[in-house]
């Protein structure tokens, strides 16, 4: 098949959504045409029978999309975050946002995203059609040696909207506690968050590359996921975090909702109820035994979720894709 996938590099869900599966379909021996940038909305036409376009939605990204479907391309659109919730209740801007996403979401033969939750927002949202693909652990962060450090450090791989959580949660000041407690523990956050806990034992590095996730893991001794109950989107977002947690061998502990909701030790790590916080830590900061077996059991449920495992079922998407809009692969 022929497949021309539209993907920002700068956006950190188009590793997972766009470039490790085009990569391993390539290896399937389909043709990949993979366009990196914005700029290549408006550059010629591709030549193929699928085009896969990640969370785009900007008027020269539809202008596309019409061009794609008028030359006989089926129109492939993907978003694995609850763009549309967030977004409701915004300001002129926020509106703005909705009404170019519902007419690309319309216009599209296909919307492909990350959990059937998320795929009835989109349905509600008037997408002809909808197919679930998880996200799965890429090659580049596999297989990857424990990081040597002083102390035990728990660590927090978020973005900039789980600021919401953690404030929402108290965990700062649960988090200060726990420091005071324990002086062999560090906390390390990676990304644009700030934990506010001071000190030269809280390390807030930096937004890293997709090549430099894996390695940032492997110097968790503990990984977080806290999720509010008060913010929607969380129920619809993927589990890929404890996936990268548990493959790397750490340990997680996370919220009991959304995507996480259901797991627990045989995956690599426990739930924690949001005032449990301070004793779930205390208890596996002092237990290294139990990290150690936690950290094993992660490891064989994040090998069932390796991406290289699962191309099949992008594949098969793409497939489906093309006899949903009627047309035909040569």
């Amino acid at each position: 098949m022929q497949i021309a996938a539209y993907a920002n590099q700068d956006v950190p869900s188009s590793h997972y959504r766009a470039y490790q599966p085009m990569i391993e379909l390539d290896r399937r021996g389909h043709q990949i045409d993979l366009r990196l940038t914005a700029a290549d909305l408006e550059g010629p036409l591709p030549e193929c029978e699928v085009a896969f376009l990640a969370r785009y939605r900007e008027p020269e990204a539809r202008e596309l999309v019409r061009a794609l479907q008028a030359q006989g391309t089926t129109v492939v659109w993907d978003c694995d975050d609850d763009v549309v919730s967030v977004r409701l209740d915004g300001d002129a801007e926020a509106q703005a946002y909705l009404a170019d996403l519902r007419e690309m979401i319309q216009l599209v033969d296909v919307v492909t995203t990350t959990r059937d939750e998320l795929g009835d927002i989109f349905l509600r949202e008037g997408a002809r059609a909808v197919i679930t693909i998880p996200n799965y652990l890429a090659a580049p962060n596999l297989g990857l040696g424990r990081r040597h450090h002083e102390g035990i450090v728990i660590g927090w791989i978020a973005w900039i909207d789980h600021q919401k959580d953690w404030d929402l949660l108290g965990l700062d000041e649960v988090f200060k506690e726990l420091l005071d407690r324990h002086e062999d523990l560090h906390v390390e956050s990676v990304g644009p968050i700030d934990l506010r806990l001071g000190g030269d034992r809280y390390n807030r590095r930096p937004t890293v590359t997709f090549p430099e996730l894996g390695p940032a893991i492997a110097g968790f001794d503990i990984g977080i996921a806290p999720l509010a109950t008060e913010i929607e989107a969380n129920f619809s977002r993927s589990d890929i975090k404890l996936k990268e947690y548990a493959v790397a061998g750490v340990p997680w502990l996370a919220s009991p909702i959304g995507p996480y909701e259901g797991m627990g030790e045989e995956q690599g790590g426990r739930l924690v109820g949001d005032d449990d916080w301070f004793d779930a830590v205390d208890q596996l900061v002092r237990d290294g035994r139990g990290r150690r077996k936690l950290a094993k059991k992660g490891q064989r449920w994040g090998r069932e979720h390796v991406l290289a495992h699962h191309v099949d079922v992008w594949e098969e998407v793409f497939y489906e894709a093309v006899e949903l809009s009627g047309r035909r692969v040569t």
